[in-house]
């Protein structure tokens, strides 16, 4: 299969022109003519995903994260970006990334976060979704339940019942969430004083990280890109959060 052609089935999945107007989103490095085998999704096209990929002669690497997200002034291949570029040419692989697109998209990464919140009567508004437990419960009951292994919460003193949820840094959505009547508003890299502001509002602010909220998205498109992708082998990149507890 043409990567032109895996092009196409990614379109599919999440129209790359549903990005954000800042987003960098698509073909990063590459040409649609070269043959596809075999696709590493990873989340970051870290030093160890392209190197990993490079050992297992993997000819694509979908990030969810682009690698060229602010332009470059300059190209100094001994560091930074601009190594990792030359490391995916010198070893004629391609990279592709989705991301506000994926996070937006049917069954992209905001609506496997709400899945794994076991959010009901889930709905859409661009990366946030909003939702309701099944049940009112107390906040710290309701996160201890959760499958995630970091977190940390800002409690308004309220039981959870509507939530929103907006994968990677997406605080930004909380008053918007609030006006949709939730109660608790779901999301990672939380600042200071958003998460004041949230909570001086009588809302309850879930912080389980950037990485946490974005990495379910790997296994579901990994797996659906083997169904699509007939002939070509699809691996899910097991990579680790940059943080860890005290």
């Amino acid at each position: 299969m043409k990567l032109r052609d895996v092009m196409t089935v990614l379109e599919s999945i999440a129209p790359f022109d549903t990005a954000e107007e800042w987003d960098n989103v698509g073909l990063q490095v590459g040409e649609p003519g070269s043959e596809i085998r075999s696709v590493l999704v990873a989340l970051d096209a870290s030093f160890a995903v392209i190197r990993g990929a490079a050992r297992s002669k993997t000819d694509l690497v979908i990030t969810h994260h682009p690698l060229m997200l602010r332009p470059l002034s300059r190209l100094d291949m001994s560091q930074g970006v601009a190594k990792k570029l030359a490391m995916i040419i010198r070893g004629r692989m391609n990279l592709v990334s989705m991301h506000t697109n994926l996070d937006k998209a049917p069954g992209g990464v905001a609506d496997e976060l709400a899945a794994s919140l076991n959010l009901r009567e889930v709905c859409s508004y661009g990366a946030l979704r909003t939702g309701t437990l099944k049940k009112r419960m107390p906040l710290r009951d309701w996160v201890r339940g959760l499958p995630f292994q970091t977190g940390r919460i800002c409690d308004a003193g309220k039981d959870v019942l509507k939530v929103g949820a907006c994968p990677g840094s997406g605080m930004e959505y909380w008053q918007q969430a609030r006006a949709f009547g939730c109660d608790t508003m779901v999301t990672g890299d939380v600042r200071y004083h958003a998460a004041l502001d949230a909570l001086e509002d009588r809302m309850n602010v879930v912080d389980l990280g950037h990485f946490g909220t974005e990495e379910l998205i790997l296994k579901p498109l990994a797996a659906r890109l083997r169904r699509e992708l007939k002939g070509v082998a699809v691996r899910a990149h097991r990579g680790r959060d940059v943080f860890s507890s005290l």
